[in-house]
C-alpha cells in the first residue's frame, strides 16, 4: 500500500523533479487541498501522492472541463 503523503524532498525524488520546482509552483500548477497540504502546526508541505501521480501522467481531471465542453 502506498503512502498518502510525501514530504517535499521525497515527492521531488519520486517524480524526478527538483524541490524548488515543487515549491515555486505551489498555487500555480499545484493547488492547496488537492495536490498539497500545509497542516496547522507543521512547518512543512505534505504532497498528496495520488494527485501528484495523476498530474505527472496527465490523468488529472479538470473540474471546468464539463462546463467548457457545454459552451
Amino acid at each position: 500500500m502506498k503512502p498518502f503523503c510525501y514530504s517535499t524532498s521525497k515527492m521531488a525524488n519520486y517524480l524526478g523533479v527538483s524541490k524548488d520546482f515543487l515549491l515555486k509552483n505551489k498555487n500555480r500548477l499545484f493547488k492547496k487541498g488537492i495536490h498539497y497540504y500545509e497542516p496547522y502546526g507543521i512547518k512543512k508541505t505534505l504532497w498528496n501522492v495520488t494527485q501528484m501521480e495523476k498530474w505527472i501522467t496527465g490523468r488529472e481531471e479538470n473540474p471546468f472541463k464539463e462546463i467548457l465542453n457545454e459552451l
